[in-house]
């Protein structure tokens, strides 16, 4: 009797294939196979599995079954060294019976549990052992008509594939991975068109389960490749399919265990770029849902160093050890080199490289015993950096040029990136040939920077400019000030400046018209009611555009463009496409202009040069900590309320003596920042312009960290001091009170890289939005009246009946008092008035940032009730109109005057990335916007005066005029020598001084989208 599976009907009808000949396993109980049709058994021979009764065959071949069951189980749950045991066991069933599906099964279940634990020597040995039997295998399968057996060893041989995927793509052999990837979709479609019953279900992947894993495996391909950012994305969607798949039975432990390798791979990507949170709720959510167990102490490695960072350096150094103990004792010799790392880098951090550097030496013998490059490579850069703090540079440059010829070998640009920014603060703290330093680290800064705009998401790109484009551009402009490059410095910073905006390209429009927008897919069967439009339209696709090729001068061209030929070429950045930028303004006859610009790199950084004069720059440092004694003394006396801060407090400590409340404060302020942050070749240079006729005019690009600076407010010296200054000792270098008012009218210059409609065709009358009704507020609470109660008597109805008198203005009112406080200013409205031509758009209310810190969110808050469609979350029964719902939206343009009068609405400048409403305008074609630089205190602060009124008037005048910039700095100008006069809170420039205007009038910018 043949036992086991049942035997074929018919003998084998040809001879013994020769690449059988002499195999000590030829298949399925073959040899059996022989007696069983009363062949000559001498060339198949005689195993013990022939002698075996069927009884006994299912009894071991039941056995088996259970131990592969449970070794998947201790491998699922990282027990390495239970897993190997019970593969072990599994191996001995497969020899007593004969079975090579069982042995190849288990063989490519070791390659695989070898890989996740480390060990990539072994898994490579075990993966390619498979390949190797499978010919065999498959031919003695064909030969005696098993081929039952033979689909149980092609899913075998899958296993195996998908662990030469992960070694190719962990050697940076993305074209091998590819193709590995491809030969599984070609099989697995081979298998799909075979007919019915030709193939077990799980050969079959009915629930795709196996398709996503191969997607999983991209993933990493993909960020192998260069791109985590798309590999980020392409994860956030395999994780919504798997998170459908766990609903479907006998799919569901696969999608949850699918579901963690897919957070820990996005844990991964998210850390490498800088999404520190992000990545760390993954892991907490991953250790959560594996606590007591191996995988548990490997998400714990992670977590222990995040712990470090937050402060608890024992606590953390403890977790570690202990999590340690525990990979090892699983077998997980691949974690534990890990943790022994981890180790290493918070021993480094704390000052003490002798200990680090036996921590290393502890990881970087596992990483030789397994095998593993890319682990070798981080033991190179790690031994550098014990050597460098050492001192020992000769050992530090010997490590570092290990891991970046790894580095090239691989072909993973982004770990080039990194080896090679490890060279170059190498050579630059040894201080040896700095100009080879220069030559190694500006082609790394420029590409860091600008990997920056291949995130999808505002977080990444926020945490990848911080955390790595950041400490390279930092370093870069510290080592051009060490070498006496003004040029390269100024364009750095004129690039780092010109940000672009977000672009909506790929994303459904949002329709202010009140329609729904068309949605790319929906879910089948269900419709979008418009309340769940908040959802929605907030994972609309919005890309920060990168800077744009630019030029330096009408005679010169960028010297930059050299080095980012060569980054393109190193580490394969993209080269901006299109006519470059111009960097500067048309300079009006007779009058000269400045252009001062600010960059944080560690330090901050300015650079300043005139239209007089375009090929001459100037390039300063400010100190990070003038530059933080600027920032808290600004913030100390700014109306904008501070973390846990009522509105009233702020404005109540905005007007006291020290601050904006007392000539004094106001004027210590006043000289502080000037102290701090203007140089002095510059307060020279518009105090002679300033002489020689008209006014100059001073166009300013803040920093984050400078946004809401009163440029116009500050005090000119007249000498720079010689030493530190103690408090209050800021008058000894002025002889009197003159102001860059005094001297120069004062404006915002845009970043270059701004894309722009053409402005709204003008002739129109002019469009009102005044203190809109906001949906379920009151008018005292909350986003309530900023104007307070206007009368038909009130300066500002009076200014409003005037213009009413001159012609039509938009919405149609019959007075002005039907201008202020409409219950239908929403955005419905919006998009109707500037459908037409229109004069300039006049806006007077409450503006906020809505959520995070990214300037998308940034907002208006008009009329509109929660229904509409936008990308804000709604408040109460509001939804505020947004910045990111002006750039996805249907409005064709705004005019070429705007004024946005609302808290701190020229706040764009001072988050990571600048676009908000205030930008948001100029790239829908407005050419200059009046906007405020902090909260500005309603009437209600100084009872009995109308300063709010004052300001909106004052800048819808000026909007009407033929030079607006010029005529508001002027009214600003007579609000100084109110103040100079009579110090008194009605008059304080709290309510005056945050006022500017954003002028792109006459930017050479010709890139319109």
């Amino acid at each position: 009797m043949l036992a086991g599976l049942p035997p074929p009907l018919t003998p084998p009808d040809r001879p013994l294939p020769a690449e059988l000949a002499g195999a000590s396993s030829h298949g399925y109980n073959c040899r059996c196979v022989a007696r069983h049709f009363g062949l000559d058994p001498a060339p198949y021979g005689e195993l013990p599995a022939c002698s075996l009764t069927d009884a006994e065959y299912r009894r071991l071949l039941g056995d088996a079954v259970e131990t592969q069951q449970a070794a998947k189980r201790l491998a699922a749950a990282r027990d390495f060294a239970g897993a190997h045991r019970e593969y072990g066991r599994l191996r001995q069933f497969a020899r007593r019976l004969d079975r090579t599906d069982l042995e190849l099964a288990a063989v490519s279940d070791l390659a695989a549990l070898r890989y996740a634990a480390g060990d990539l020597r072994t898994a490579r040995q075990c993966a390619e052992a498979v390949l190797a039997a499978f010919p065999v295998s498959a031919a003695a399968a064909v030969h005696f008509g098993q081929y039952a057996e033979l689909r149980m060893v092609e899913g075998s041989r899958e296993v195996a594939d998908r662990v030469l995927i992960s070694l190719s793509t962990e050697e940076g052999d993305v074209g091998r991975a590819r193709e590995l990837i491809a030969g599984q979709r070609h099989r697995a479609a081979q298998r799909r068109a075979a007919g019915p019953g030709q193939y077990p279900p799980e050969l079959l992947d009915p629930h795709g389960a196996e398709e996503l894993e191969l997607r999983i495996l991209e993933v990493r391909v993909q960020a192998a490749a260069g791109d985590p950012a798309g590999a980020l994305a392409a994860l956030e969607k395999i994780l919504a399919a798997l998170e459908t798949l766990t609903d479907v039975g006998e799919a569901r432990d696969q999608a949850v265990a699918l579901q963690g390798v897919a957070r820990a791979e996005r844990a991964r990507l998210r850390q490498a770029g800088g999404e520190d949170a992000a990545a760390r709720a993954d892991l907490v959510r991953l250790d959560a849902q594996h606590e007591g167990g191996p995988a548990a102490a490997k998400f714990a490695i992670d977590l222990a160093a995040d712990r470090a960072l937050g402060g608890d350096f024992p606590g953390a150094l403890a977790a570690l050890i202990a999590a340690r103990d525990d990979l090892a004792a699983a077998g997980a010799t691949g974690d534990v080199a890990e943790a022994s790392h981890a180790l290493g880098t918070l021993l480094l951090l704390a000052g003490d490289p002798r200990q680090a550097r036996e921590q290393f030496g502890h990881a970087g013998e596992l990483w030789t015993a397994n095998g593993d490059t890319p682990g070798l490579r981080r033991l190179a850069v790690a031994l550098a950096r014990c050597a460098a703090a050492e001192g020992d540079w000769a050992a530090a440059e010997a490590h570092v040029t290990r891991a970046r010829e790894s580095a090239r070998a691989s072909g993973d640009w982004l770990q080039r990136l990194h080896t090679d920014f490890v060279a170059a603060t190498i050579g630059f703290a040894r201080d040896d040939d700095l100009r080879a330093v220069l030559d190694l680290l500006l082609p790394v800064a420029l590409a860091a920077a600008d990997y920056r705009f291949e995130f999808a998401s505002p977080r990444a790109r926020t945490a990848w400019a911080r955390d790595v484009a950041g400490p390279a551009t930092g370093l870069l402009m510290t080592l051009l000030a060490r070498l006496e490059e003004p040029r390269l410095a100024a364009e750095l910073i004129e690039r780092t400046c010109a940000v672009g905006a977000y672009t909506g390209a790929g994303a459904p429009a949002v329709d202010l018209t009140g329609a729904l927008p068309v949605l790319e897919a929906a879910p089948p069967g269900a419709g979008f009611p418009p309340a769940a439009l908040g959802s929605v339209t907030a994972s609309l696709p919005l890309r920060l555009a990168p800077p744009p090729a630019l030029r330096w001068s009408p005679d010169s061209p960028m010297e930059l463009d050299h080095w980012l030929d060569v980054a393109a070429e190193r580490y394969g950045s993209p080269r901006p496409a299109g006519d470059p930028v111009t960097t500067w303004p048309t300079a009006e006859p007779g009058r000269e202009t400045f252009l001062l610009r600010y960059a944080d790199a560690g330090h901050t950084y300015l650079s300043w040069r005139s239209t007089g004069d375009l090929g001459t720059v100037h390039v300063h440092p400010v100190d990070a900590v003038l530059v933080a004694t600027a920032r808290e003394v600004l913030s100390g006396a700014s109306p904008t309320p501070r973390e846990g801060e009522s509105a009233a407090d702020a404005v109540r400590r905005s007007l006291g003596e020290d601050a904006f409340g007392g000539f004094a404060g106001e004027q210590r302020l006043a000289r502080v920042l000037a102290l701090n942050l203007l140089p002095a070749d510059l307060v020279a240079r518009l105090r002679a312009a300033a002489a020689g006729g008209r006014r100059p005019l001073l166009r300013v690009q803040p920093s984050p960290s400078l946004a809401a600076v009163p440029w116009g407010l500050l005090a000119l010296p007249d000498r720079r001091p010689d030493h530190a200054l103690e408090p209050g000792g800021e008058s000894t270098c002025f002889d009197g009170d003159e102001r860059v008012l005094d001297v120069a009218d004062v404006s915002l210059l845009a970043p270059a890289g701004i894309p722009r409609r053409p402005p709204r065709a003008a002739g129109g009358p002019p469009v009102y939005l005044l203190d809109p009704r906001i949906p379920g507020r009151s008018a005292f609470g909350e986003l309530g009246s900023v104007l307070g109660k206007q009368e038909p008597a009130s300066p500002l109805i009076r200014h409003l009946d005037a213009r009413l008198a001159v012609g039509p203005v938009r919405p149609s009112a019959a007075r002005g008092l039907d201008l202020v406080r409409r219950t239908d200013t929403d955005r419905r409205l919006l998009a109707r008035l500037l459908a037409e031509p229109c004069s300039r758009l006049v806006f007077a209310g409450h503006v906020s940032q809505v959520r995070d810190e990214h300037g998308a969110q940034t907002a208006l808050h008009l009329s509109c009730p929660a229904e509409l469609p936008g990308t804000a979350e709604p408040i109460g029964a509001h939804r505020p109109f947004t910045a990111a719902d002006l750039a996805l939206s249907d409005v064709d343009a705004m005019p070429a005057r705007v004024a946005l009068i609302g808290c701190a609405s020229a706040s764009d400048f001072g988050l990571p990335e600048p676009f908000g409403v205030l930008l948001a305008a100029v790239a829908a074609g407005a050419r200059l916007v009046a906007a405020t630089v902090w909260a500005l205190p309603t009437s209600a602060a100084v009872p009995g005066a109308d300063p709010m009124a004052e300001l909106v008037i004052a800048v819808d005048t000026a909007l009407d005029g033929d030079d607006p910039v010029t005529e508001l700095c002027a009214w600003q100008r007579t609000r100084l020598a109110r103040w100079r006069e009579q110090p008194e809170p009605a008059r304080s420039p709290v309510f005056w001084a945050a006022l500017t205007c954003l002028d792109a009038t006459g930017d050479g910018q010709t890139w319109v989208r």
